[in-house]
C-alpha cells in the first residue's frame, strides 16, 4: 500500500467578524417580573384573623394551643402573673367579705 498525503485545509472564522454578524446576546420573549415577599407580620395577622374560627383550640401542631406554647418561648408570661397576683389575692379576700356582709344580712333579716 502506497502512502498518500492527504492535505486538511480548515478554515475558520475570523471571531470578531462572526460577533458583528450573529447576535450572541440572550434574549427573553418577556420581560423579567420582580418576586415580591408576601411573607410579612402584616400578612401573617390578616391571615390568623380570618382563620381564626378555623384554626382548632388544641393540638400538638397548627392550633391556638400551639402558637400560645410557641410565643410563650418568647413572652415571659410568668412576669405578668407575678403582677396580677396581689390583685387576685385583694379580690379574694373582697370576695369574703362580701360573703361575710351577706350572711350578716341574711341573719338580720331572719330575725326581724
Amino acid at each position: 500500500m502506497a502512502r498518500e498525503k492527504i492535505r486538511i485545509i480548515t478554515k475558520s472564522n475570523n471571531r470578531e467578524k462572526l460577533r458583528n454578524v450573529i447576535d450572541t446576546e440572550f434574549k427573553t420573549y418577556v420581560d423579567p417580573v420582580d418576586v415580591i415577599d408576601n411573607d410579612t407580620v402584616e400578612e401573617l395577622f390578616r391571615l390568623y384573623d380570618k382563620l381564626y374560627y378555623n384554626i382548632p383550640l388544641e393540638g400538638e401542631n397548627n392550633s391556638h394551643e400551639y402558637i400560645l406554647a410557641r410565643s410563650s418561648q418568647l413572652v415571659d408570661l410568668e412576669k405578668d402573673t407575678d403582677e396580677i397576683q396581689p390583685l387576685l389575692d385583694e379580690i379574694g379576700q373582697l370576695r369574703q367579705q362580701l360573703l361575710a356582709a351577706n350572711e350578716q344580712i341574711f341573719e338580720l333579716e331572719k330575725d326581724a
